[in-house]
């Protein structure tokens, strides 16, 4: 063999490698571009053009931050079937996947398939995390799914020996411990927004007679497919002058958070109106005993459990 034969074999390696590395840069230079086109389009309410662009990537290309917006976006518009179809076919060794696909089934009561995938990758690494901060929210989060679990799976599940607020009330769920979590996040005496939280109920209304007439009037099918709202259904109800702002501000509508599939409350608050929610509203008959403390309406709590696909019959505590 030739010197000059010799020399050009050695360079072989060095030219495919010099060949994937430029595939690569082309690569991301496309979803960089895409990624930022997609984005100005959802900030300006442009979501088909998004759509499109997310989606025609994702056509030619496999991509955990790509499908992770796309799938947000058919949660948004309640298209469940269609947001875990994009991402199933994604690796769920990216966390982004994991924790969308996760709450995707979460909210197709596919709990059987989610108990699969949390014990597949509860001691994982997960690709995508970086920080130490992304890696201590991706252990609060698989341990809040662990207890998450155990409300629905015939299987058995360890129960972490520390528990927060949110997984105790899934164990054994206690609506005086929610109004007292409420109470102290979301009251205030002199109707200003203290170091807990962001709005406030003015202290005019009787919050127990409002967390009593919520759990009685929420519609199931009105809650907010959101996956980003992991482990609770998010309704908005309607009420004007409900609240304030930590900006002064008076809002006119509350959120209420509840434990998936039932009206057991977890939490709920003042907040701005999102045009993308569905209301609910309380009934005329229900207003008085809240805007009037005098006026109390029976304060024996109806518990009911309900599943978004069969309505169970209601206990009374």
């Amino acid at each position: 063999m030739s010197f000059f034969g010799y020399n050009f074999l050695l360079l072989i390696p060095l030219l495919c490698t010099t060949i994937v590395k430029t595939e690569k840069t082309m690569k991301d230079t496309i979803k960089t571009k895409i990624l930022k086109e997609a984005k100005e389009c959802l900030k300006i309410g442009d979501i088909k053009k998004a759509e499109l662009l997310l989606k025609g990537y994702l056509d030619f290309n496999n991509d955990a931050e790509i499908a992770t917006i796309l799938a947000s976006i058919y949660t948004g518009r309640g298209e469940l079937k269609e947001a875990l179809e994009v991402l199933k076919k994604q690796d769920s060794n990216y966390f982004s996947i994991f924790k969308s696909l996760s709450e995707v089934y979460i909210k197709l009561e596919k709990y059987d398939k989610l108990y699969n995938l949390w014990k597949k990758n509860k001691n994982r690494t997960f690709q995508d995390l970086k920080t130490e901060k992304d890696l201590k929210n991706s252990k609060l989060y698989l341990r809040r799914l662990q207890v998450f679990l155990k409300l629905f799976v015939d299987r058995k599940i360890e129960t972490p020996k520390k528990l927060d607020y949110k997984e105790k009330q899934y164990l054994r769920y206690d609506y005086n411990k929610a109004l007292e979590h409420i109470k102290l996040r979301h009251t205030s005496p002199n109707n200003n927004p203290n170091e807990n939280t962001s709005s406030i109920f003015y202290n005019h209304y009787d919050l127990e007679e409002l967390f009593f007439m919520a759990s009685k009037n929420i519609e199931f099918n009105k809650r907010e497919i959101k996956a980003n709202w992991n482990f609770s259904d998010s309704y908005i109800f309607y009420f004007k002058n409900i609240g304030k702002s930590e900006e002064g501000v008076n809002l006119n509508f509350f959120r209420v958070a509840t434990i998936p599939n039932t009206n057991k409350i977890i939490t709920m608050f003042p907040t701005c109106y999102r045009r993308s929610s569905s209301l609910c509203y309380l009934q005329k008959e229900d207003m008085l005993p809240i805007c009037n403390s005098i006026v109390h309406s029976d304060r024996v709590f109806r518990e009911k459990v309900y599943s978004l696909n069969t309505v169970k019959k209601s206990k009374f505590n």
